[in-house]
C-alpha cells in the first residue's frame, strides 16, 4: 500500500462509510432513498356528515365526500344502507334532485390506485324545503352611525327575481343600495321612509346568501325593525313564488258626502283633489285604481251646464 497521506484519508473515509451503512442497517434503518415503500399517508375520506350541504325535497342537490391519502385517482361505491332517492354518486361526487323526505343510512368504500380501500358510514336528511322569505340582518342594539345592512335570501326556490319594501323608522334614511354576492340591484327608490328595491338573480342563489345591500343613515339614535321588510320572488316563467307584499291602501271615503258637497259633474282624478278626510296613497309597488263609489250618486244639478253633458255618473260602476 502507498504510504501517500492522501491515500490513506480517503481509504479511512470509505471504511468509515460502510461501517455506519452496516450499523444503520442493522437497525433496520433505511440508508438510501431506493425503497419501493413511501411516505404517503394512509386513505382516508376528509369530510364529516356535517359539512355537507342541507337536502331539501326537490332541490338540486350537489355534496361530495373528499378522500385524502393514498396515490389518486379515487373512486367510490356504496357498499351497504341506500343514498337518498334521486341521488347518484359519481366519483367522489353526490348529485341529483332528492324526491323523497327521510333519513338515509348508507356505508362508502373509497379506492385508490394501488386499490387500498377505506370505508365510511354517512347519515344524511332529506326536509321539507323551508318557506322562502328575504330578511335584513340587524346589528344590536340601535343604530348610531352609517351602516351597511345586509338582507339575505332563505330557501331560495327557483327565484329569478324579488321585490323588497322596507319601512323605516323616523330619523332613518337610506343613502345606497348596492348588489351583493347573490344579486344584481335593478332598482331602488326611496319615497317617504319607505325603500323599495328590485333584485334579479342569473342563477338561483344559494339558501342564505346575501342578495342586497342597503346602507341606512340615522339622523340620531334608531332601532330598526326586520318585520316592516315585506317582499314578493318569481321564478323565471314569473310565476308568484310568495304571497304579494302588503302595501298601504286609501283610506275608504267618508260614508256621507263631506258638508257643503254635492255629487260633483266633473270626476277628473288628474285635477280634481282626492275628498276631503282621504289620505292620497302612494305605494312604491304597483298602484291600483282609485274605488269606485259604493252607492249611486245624484243626476246632475240643474245649473250643470247643458253642454258638454259629461258621462252618467249615476250608474254605480267603474267609468
Amino acid at each position: 500500500m502507498s504510504d501517500n497521506p492522501s491515500h490513506r484519508r480517503r481509504a479511512r473515509a470509505v471504511l468509515l462509510t460502510l461501517t455506519l451503512g452496516a450499523m444503520l442497517g442493522s437497525c433496520g434503518q433505511q440508508v438510501t432513498g431506493t425503497s419501493t415503500t413511501s411516505g404517503r399517508d394512509a386513505l382516508y375520506f376528509a369530510d364529516s356528515a356535517s359539512s355537507l350541504p342541507p337536502l331539501y325535497l326537490n332541490e338540486t342537490y350537489t355534496g361530495s365526500f373528499p378522500v385524502l391519502g393514498g396515490a389518486g385517482p379515487y373512486s367510490t361505491r356504496v357498499v351497504s344502507g341506500t343514498l337518498p332517492p334521486g341521488l347518484k354518486l359519481s366519483g367522489t361526487s353526490l348529485s341529483g334532485t332528492p324526491t323523497k323526505t327521510g333519513t338515509y343510512k348508507f356505508t362508502l368504500e373509497a379506492t385508490d390506485s394501488t386499490l387500498s380501500t377505506k370505508t365510511r358510514e354517512y347519515t344524511l336528511n332529506v326536509n321539507e324545503l323551508p318557506p322562502l322569505s328575504l330578511q335584513p340582518v340587524l346589528p344590536g342594539g340601535q343604530l348610531r352611525g352609517e351602516t351597511r345592512i345586509p338582507v339575505t335570501i332563505t330557501a331560495p326556490r327557483g327565484v329569478r327575481a324579488a321585490r323588497m319594501s322596507w319601512t323605516l323608522p323616523a330619523g332613518a334614511t337610506v343613502t345606497r343600495v348596492q348588489p351583493a354576492e347573490a344579486g344584481g340591484v335593478l332598482f331602488w327608490r326611496v319615497q317617504g321612509q319607505t325603500v323599495t328595491v328590485d333584485v334579479g338573480f342569473k342563477n338561483v342563489p344559494r339558501s342564505g346568501a346575501r342578495v342586497a345591500l342597503v346602507t341606512v343613515k340615522p339622523a340620531r339614535p334608531v332601532t330598526l325593525d326586520a318585520s316592516k321588510l315585506s317582499y314578493e320572488a318569481r321564478d323565471g316563467q314569473g310565476k308568484l313564488l310568495t304571497p304579494a307584499p302588503s302595501t298601504p291602501t286609501p283610506a275608504p271615503a267618508p260614508g256621507s258626502p263631506a258638508p257643503g258637497t254635492s255629487a260633483p259633474g266633473t270626476t277628473t282624478p288628474e285635477t280634481t283633489p282626492p275628498p276631503t278626510g282621504t289620505t292620497p296613497a302612494a305605494p312604491p309597488l304597483p298602484v291600483t285604481a282609485p274605488p269606485a263609489p259604493s252607492t249611486p250618486t245624484p243626476a246632475p244639478s240643474p245649473t250643470t251646464p247643458p253642454a258638454p253633458t259629461p258621462p252618467a255618473p249615476g250608474t254605480g260602476g267603474t267609468p
